[in-house]
C-alpha cells in the first residue's frame, strides 16, 4: 500500500513539475518511472490551478469589483503554470497561420518570438475569456469555484484523446514533451477520466452531456486538423487544445446559466 502510493505521488509530482510552476521534492526520482504516466494527473493540476485562481479571486473580491478581480485570478493562474498552455495555444496561432509545410509549421512554432498571429489570439483569447468569466462570477461563490473547476479538469483531460490517438510529430525525442507524448495504459487513462469527470458532479444531466458532446467534437476535429497539417501533435497544439477547450466550456455555460437563472439559488 505504501508503495503504491509512493508511486502515484511521484507521478503526480511528475505532472506538477512539467505543467506547473509549483516545486516538488527534492527527492522525487524522475527516473522512478516511465514519465508519460504523470500525464493521468492532468486533470489535478487542473484542479490546483482553479483552487489557486478561485482563491486570489475571492480575496480580491473583498476590496475590487469583479472585473479587477477576474483578471487578478487569471493572474495567479498564469504564475501557476508560467502560461505554458497560453505559450503553446500563441506558438499554434503563428505555426498553423504562416506555416504552409510541416517543416514550416513546426519551425515557427519552436521560434522563440511571438508573431502577428500569436498576438491577435492572445488578445482575442484574453477579451473573451475576461468577458465571459466577469458575466459568470455574478453566480454564487460556491458555483463559480465549481464552474471554475470543470473547465480546468476537463480541459486538461481532453488533451489525452489526442496524445492516445495521434503520433508525436517531432523527430527530437530528447525533449521533455517527448517523453510525455506516450500513450497511458488502460488503468490510468481510466483514473484520468474518472478523475475529469468528477469535476461535474455539480450540473444537471443534461448540461454535462451537452458539455460532453461539444468538447468531444471540438477535439477531435483539432485532431484531424493537427494530422493534415503536421502529422500528428506537438505540446504547442496540447496548449492550445487546451484554451480553446476551456474558452469553449465557459461559452457553452454562460447562455445556460442565462436560460436557467434560478437553477442554483
Amino acid at each position: 500500500m505504501l508503495a503504491s502510493f509512493k508511486k502515484q505521488w511521484t507521478l503526480l509530482c511528475y505532472a506538477l513539475s512539467f505543467f506547473s510552476r509549483l516545486s516538488v521534492p527534492r527527492s522525487t526520482d524522475f527516473k522512478a518511472y516511465p514519465f508519460h504516466l504523470g500525464n493521468a494527473y492532468f486533470p489535478v493540476v487542473g484542479a490546483f490551478s482553479a483552487i489557486l485562481g478561485f482563491c486570489v479571486f475571492y480575496v480580491a473580491q473583498s476590496m475590487f469589483d469583479n472585473t479587477i478581480s477576474v483578471i487578478l485570478m487569471l493572474v495567479a493562474s498564469l504564475l501557476f503554470t508560467g502560461a505554458l498552455h497560453e505559450d503553446g495555444f500563441a506558438d499554434s496561432c503563428d505555426g498553423f497561420g504562416g506555416g504552409y509545410t510541416k517543416k514550416q509549421c513546426l519551425a515557427i512554432m519552436k521560434d522563440s518570438q511571438i508573431g502577428t498571429y500569436g498576438v491577435l489570439g492572445l488578445i482575442l483569447l484574453f477579451a473573451l475569456k475576461i468577458n465571459l468569466l466577469i458575466t459568470l462570477s455574478l453566480q454564487s461563490n460556491i458555483v463559480f469555484f465549481a464552474l471554475l473547476l470543470s473547465a480546468a479538469m476537463l480541459s486538461r483531460l481532453s488533451l489525452l484523446a489526442v496524445i492516445q490517438c495521434s503520433l508525436y510529430a517531432r523527430d527530437d525525442e530528447s525533449s521533455k514533451a517527448a517523453s510525455s507524448s506516450h500513450a497511458l495504459p488502460k488503468k490510468y487513462l481510466l483514473l484520468a477520466i474518472l478523475m475529469g469527470l468528477s469535476s461535474m458532479y455539480w450540473m444537471p444531466v443534461l448540461w454535462s452531456v451537452l458539455i460532453l458532446c461539444l468538447l468531444t467534437i471540438s477535439t477531435l476535429l483539432c485532431r484531424a486538423y493537427f494530422n493534415k497539417q503536421i502529422q500528428g501533435y506537438t505540446g504547442d497544439c496540447l496548449g492550445f487544445l487546451q484554451q480553446l477547450n476551456e474558452l469553449l466550456i465557459f461559452l457553452i455555460l454562460l447562455p445556460l446559466f442565462e436560460s436557467n437563472p434560478a437553477i442554483f439559488s
